[in-house]
């Protein structure tokens, strides 16, 4: 029976907790540019953002379209929109751009 207990206690001990270790673990990772910086979004929605280090791909959220990350860059894919406020989200920070569809010139 107390091996029993033994055994239990082990199982409980070594599955408890939440796994953000890897999070927390990051360095602290702060906005460096984007690519475009605002104004006029690209006719593919597309806008790539960088950050001075590694981001955790689960932490960054988008307040419109998808995102995709890859160490330090995000890739962001929206729905074309007449005006689009993005706030981008991460581990260490948030970062508003601003865009416009309406009007901008594409060749």
């Amino acid at each position: 029976m107390i091996f029993v207990w033994l055994v239990l206690c082990c199982v409980l001990v070594s599955c408890g907790g939440d796994d953000d270790s890897f999070e927390e673990a990051l360095p602290v990772a702060n906005f460096v540019s984007a690519h475009p910086p605002g104004g006029c979004l690209p006719a593919n929605g597309t806008i790539t953002v960088t950050f001075d280090n590694p981001i955790y791909p689960r932490s960054v959220k988008v307040s419109h379209g998808t995102v995709k990350v890859a160490d330090n860059t995000a890739i962001i894919t929206v729905i074309p929109q007449p005006l689009l406020g993005l706030t981008i989200t991460w581990h260490s920070g948030t970062q508003v751009l601003n865009y416009a569809w309406a009007g901008c010139n594409f060749p």
